[in-house]
């Protein structure tokens, strides 16, 4: 198989399954298409607390290295500057459109809110990566407030957009692959990597926007702030970096091969596809059905995104993608196995999905990762306590409308979960190999 062909399998089981899979998140898919002719078991909102009954623990992904307190600062000062430049609330005499008054109002407020987050963060690299949005919502709200008084016009933010753009840039280019251990090196390159492309994303959705009304000039404006931000972010992570280095030497074959290798790995592999029956057992009309389709969806995502990565130039970004593909193979692989064996054949009770949650997060404390180890294996460890806790705040969801829910999606995003946290090992050491030229 190529590569151009695993691309054409993605979309051809995403097709088959329907254009609603396309950027959904596990654990929230429609599984309406399946067309089941029992109706699920509901369960009432005052049942859904037994699965929450043990504590997720406090666990965050590892950070690559620690910006100073000054950058901190900075990023702060600016965040409160932006914030200040808004009175608060607008008042008539401020914006006299009513309209575009509550508009700015309410990005403000969005403004003040991620603040709050930021101050809740708990160390300092969650701060300033968290204050890029932050400042994004308080410049789209202090720009719109100036292109009302006539201070700002499109054409200066647009002049402000290609300067910033040329900053983007200029730090992607600075990425050298250069430090003194390869997993803490592709961690930092990635999480660069990641903001630096979002922020060049959005500068991009302008390029269509032909219109100069307050609002679209602040909304160009916050997205221009967000670059600014994003640029700061990664140029104040490479300068600690570079200055905690000893023995540094260049990884740039290491990742190349790497890379290739993972390339091969996907080409080479079963990737299901319109065709594919998921399990070999009848499942149908079960939450085996859904559980298979759950687990076979981010298998075929990771692979599209390692290619796209790749093609982007993005090296470390296409390599941490090519880890979660060997992670979502395997947790597939393990996932059918268990079903064509007999299991998750029915979801009767409560108990059920309390007890599939239960050994996700056994799995996961069993994981032989320290949690603060700026290392593949403990950044998976904690994307994987990130999404448990995602799926937990669904359910809490479903306990404030306090009416009959089911769980069959909720039940089958745990399974995944698990499933892809028992496979980190494994993953980890193929990838280890390849990192270090041995596989």
């Amino acid at each position: 198989m190529t590569r151009n062909g695993t691309s054409r399998k993605r979309r051809t089981l995403l097709g088959t399954l329907g254009s609603g899979f396309l950027g959904a998140t596990a654990g929230c898919l429609d599984f309406g298409f399946l067309g089941s002719d029992e109706s699920p078991q509901r369960f009432d909102a005052d049942e859904l607390e037994s699965v929450l009954s043990t504590d997720v623990p406090d666990v965050v992904r590892p950070a690559p290295v620690q910006p100073s307190e000054k950058a901190v600062e900075d990023a702060l000062d600016r965040l409160e500057e932006l914030i200040d430049a808004v009175p608060a609330p607008l008042s008539a005499d401020d914006v006299p459109n009513e309209a575009v008054r509550k508009e700015i109002d309410r990005i403000h407020e969005t403004a003040r809110s991620r603040r709050e987050a930021v101050a809740e963060s708990p160390d300092r690299f969650r701060t300033l990566r968290r204050s890029i949005r932050a400042r994004e919502s308080a410049g789209e709200a202090a720009v719109a407030f100036e292109a009302v008084e006539g201070d700002r016009s499109r054409a200066d933010v647009e002049a402000a957009r290609e300067e910033v753009r040329t900053r983007l840039e200029e730090r992607r280019a600075a990425v050298d692959h250069v430090g003194d251990d390869r997993q803490r090196t592709l961690l930092l390159e990635y999480r660069l990597e990641r903001e630096l492309s979002l922020a060049e994303r959005w500068l991009d959705e302008w390029t269509d926007r032909d219109t100069s009304t307050a609002l679209v000039v602040g909304e160009l404006g916050g997205v221009v702030e967000r670059a600014r931000a994003a640029a700061s972010f990664a140029a104040e992570l490479e300068r600690r970096h570079e200055e905690r280095l000893e023995n540094e030497r260049s990884f740039a074959d290491s990742f190349e091969t790497a890379l290739d290798r993972s390339l091969d790995s996907i080409d080479a592999a079963d990737i299901p596809d319109e065709s594919t029956d998921l399990v070999d057992a009848d499942v149908s009309d079960t939450i085996g059905e859904k559980v298979a389709l759950e687990g076979a969806i981010p298998f075929v995502n990771a692979a599209e995104r390692t290619i796209d990565a790749a093609s982007n130039g993005e090296a470390a970004t296409a390599l941490r993608n090519a880890l979660a593909f060997e992670r979502n193979r395997r947790a597939y692989e393990t996932i059918r196995d268990r079903i064509e064996d007999g299991a998750h054949r029915s979801l009767e009770t409560i108990e059920d999905v309390r007890e599939v949650r239960e050994s996700a997060l056994e799995t996961a404390a069993e994981l032989p990762f320290e949690p603060d180890e700026p290392s593949l294996g403990s950044d998976f460890l904690g994307k994987g306590y990130e999404r448990i806790e995602q799926i937990d705040s669904q359910i809490r969801d479903l306990i404030d409308w306090n009416r009959k829910m089911e769980l069959e999606s909720e039940y089958a995003a745990y399974v995944v979960v698990g499933a892809q946290l028992e496979a980190i090992p494994d993953a980890v050491s193929v990838f280890e190999e390849r990192l270090e030229g041995r596989g």
